[in-house]
């Protein structure tokens, strides 16, 4: 006997689909939201430097190119007043009207620069940055209070040369030139500050983006392994290995083998197929018995029949051959195989009466069979319901996988316009380089007055280089960010990919599922057959037992006439002895 075993409790099939869809949507759900995270961290890091750090950096540079615009300008005031007194007083009025406006724009900016600094501090996202931009506050304060102190001197110098008191105002340059040297070395300094603190930030930008990267690549690969995984494991241990056991065992009673037994322990689908299955060869094995018992009835009573006729035959041949027992001993041999045929004659009639009844059971078992095969492909088409569920729950989870993608494609955009501010300031770097050329060419043409002014503009060109330098750097650091980013969003679509094969997977599902149905439907359609036989031989049996009983009765008409024909016989036998009597006596 064979036998096909399988053991399994718990979810139904549709559940266990649920499990293996719920398990991958979960881990797409964890891509997605370290994904997000993330990038969320990266975004609020880079927000920071494009809203905090570089407009500061911006704001310190520009007063420092102003401070020195207006050092220059009072370089030259003097050297007008110098050299050509008061016929040049148009010119003496230009210059002191730009130093003015340029007194005026330092301060402005440099109480900007305050504002900003505080509104930045308030809003600092850790101790480091708090620590940083109140260091960047107490400086600005400082700065602005030793610019007021040299704005007072340069206002003192302008109203000694407007008084024409040009001595007094050279008297005054030395101090106000070493007060002009230290705002420069401040301003330098914070400016250089703040772009090592810039820097720094880009670069932990950088490094948590390389961090965010690795995770992602590590979870999706988790991920994938992982639903691959339990895909295999529940659809082959959970579903196509009791689905193969079980059409297995279909197909070998459909070829007549009721010899293979199931032992699928579970409460889902499959088994209640293979409950099903075991009900109907246990009514197939018992309709088979009947059968075969009513065949062993017919031979019994064939041979029977056959031993009877020999019997009369044998009976028959003794008397033609054997005169001398006469027609009484054939009438008496007659009598009895009448009596023995109408005595197997009832027995026939009854024992045709119980194949009757067995078939009829049969049958209903039969019918059974068939109502369990049409639940059957009620059970399969909600099966098909359950997996179209699962391939729309797949969909949803593409979808937000597409939605990281487009959250990475906007990092990769913010990142872009972070290039265009650094692009900016590297324009300004270029700018601020020209005017500290321009400063070297007037100082030269000063002569021994602009030396102290020629060293001031190498260090302003000093500091337009350093500048360029540190734009070229972020913007080197921001293109690797934004390549990275690139990577990601194409990870990201590794995943989509990854999601539609699933999508193909569970549509494969549904196919054999409606395979399967088609299967269910055909079952249901032989055992109908197998009813409609069932029946057919129960009328048959009813048949032969009515015809059984008609051989009775005519049995019995048939032992009368034997009687009647033994006692014409001994009165012919009388006669005829009564005749050699009398052929004798005469």
């Amino acid at each position: 006997m064979l036998k096909t075993a399988s053991s399994q409790k718990g979810l139904s099939i549709s559940g266990k689909l649920m499990v293996m869809v719920a398990g991958l949507s979960l881990a797409t759900a964890l891509v997605a939201a370290v994904g997000i995270v993330q990038m969320q961290s990266i975004g609020e890091e880079l927000t920071s430097i494009a809203e905090k750090d570089l407009p500061l950096t911006e704001t310190v540079t520009q007063v420092t190119n102003h401070q020195l615009e207006q050092a220059i300008l009072v370089e030259r005031l003097l050297r007008l007043a110098n050299i050509n007194g008061t016929r040049h007083g148009e010119t003496l009025t230009d210059v002191i009207s730009r130093l003015k406006s340029l007194g005026a724009q330092v301060e402005q900016e440099l109480r900007e620069g305050e504002a900003l600094a505080r509104t930045t501090l308030a809003r600092a996202a850790n101790e480091e940055e708090a620590t940083e931009f109140r260091s960047v506050l107490g400086q600005l304060t400082q700065i602005e209070q030793e610019y007021a102190t040299y704005s007072g001197h340069i206002a003192e110098v302008v109203g000694r040369i407007e008084a024409g008191q040009t001595d007094e105002a050279s008297a005054l340059a030395s101090g106000i030139e070493a007060e002009q040297e230290k705002l420069d070395t401040e301003l330098i300094a914070l400016t250089h500050e703040l772009e090592q603190f810039t820097l720094s930030a880009a670069q932990k930008a950088k490094a948590h983006e390389e961090a965010a990267l690795l995770q992602l690549i590590a979870i999706s690969v988790a991920a994938f392994f992982l639903g691959l995984t339990i895909s295999f494991l529940f659809s082959r241990y959970k579903i196509a290995l009791p689905l193969r056991d079980l059409t297995h065992a279909l197909k070998e009673l459909a070829s007549g083998n009721t010899g293979v037994t199931l032992s699928i322990i579970s409460t889902d689908e499959i088994g209640q197929v293979a409950a099903a299955y075991e009900t109907f060869r246990s009514n197939t094995l018992e309709m088979q018995r009947l059968q075969e018992q009513a065949r062993e009835e017919e031979r019994r009573t064939s041979e029977e029949k056959r031993e009877a006729t020999l019997r009369l035959a044998d009976e028959l041949e003794r008397t033609v051959k054997t005169a001398s027992d006469g027609i009484a001993d054939v009438v008496n041999t007659l009598g009895e195989a009448a009596s023995i045929l109408a005595q197997n004659t009832r027995q026939t009639s009854q024992r045709s009466g119980t194949v009757a009844a067995a078939a009829e059971q049969a049958s209903a078992a039969v019918q059974t069979v068939a109502s369990a095969s049409e639940q059957l492909a009620a059970s399969i088409q909600e099966i098909s319901r359950q997996v179209s569920a699962a391939n729309t729950s797949s969909e949803i989870t593409s979808q937000q996988a597409k939605a990281s993608s487009t959250t990475i494609e906007n990092l990769s955009t913010s990142t872009s316009e972070i290039n265009n501010v650094l692009k900016l300031i590297s324009d300004i770097a270029s700018q601020t380089n020209l005017l500290a050329l321009n400063a070297t060419i007037e100082a030269a043409r000063a002569g021994e007055a602009g030396k102290g002014f020629a060293v001031v503009a190498s260090e302003v060109k000093a500091l337009a280089e350093q500048t360029g330098g540190a734009t070229d750097h972020i913007g080197a650091q921001i293109g690797a960010m934004k390549k990275d980013a690139t990577l990601s969003s194409e990870a990201m679509l590794q995943v989509i990919k990854a999601i539609s094969e699933i999508d193909s997977q569970i549509a494969g599902i549904a196919s054999a599922v409606e395979q399967q149905n088609a299967v269910t439907s055909e079952i249901a359609r032989n055992a109908a057959e197998v009813a409609t036989g069932s029946r057919e031989i129960s009328q048959n049996i009813s048949e032969v037992n009515s015809a059984a009983e008609q051989s009775s009765a005519r049995l019995s008409e048939v032992l009368e006439s034997i009687d009647t024909l033994s006692t014409h016989t001994s009165k012919m036998q009388s006669q005829l002895d009564d005749f050699l009597i009398s052929i004798r006596a005469a």
